[in-house]
């Protein structure tokens, strides 16, 4: 079941990603990219018997730094640095 999750996470990746470099409107762009991040961390679950710690904590402290303008009422990007105060300074690896 995990590899057809994969597969359909892959080929929706490939489409956000596309997208996202097209888009022109910068607030569409950054919707792509926030799906992209989330495709990534759904790889990132399923793609290994045991999700890497690392890798997660990555992902999520980019998205929570980019719903930080989505979700004006809580200072999320604050809120990634306290979380996840290692990841400050890094950004997610585009696949």
């Amino acid at each position: 079941m995990q590899n057809a999750i994969l597969q359909l996470v892959h080929q929706a990746h490939a489409l956000s990603e596309t997208a996202a470099v097209e888009a022109t409107d910068p607030l569409e762009r950054k919707k792509l990219i926030l799906a992209d991040l989330s495709l990534h961390l759904v790889q990132a679950a399923l793609r290994q018997p045991q999700p890497q710690p690392a890798e997660l904590r990555r992902y999520l402290f980019s998205i929570l730094t980019l719903c930080d303008s989505f979700v004006p009422d809580l200072d999320l990007k604050a809120l990634a640095e306290v979380v996840l105060p290692s990841q400050s300074g890094t950004s997610a690896p585009v696949q």
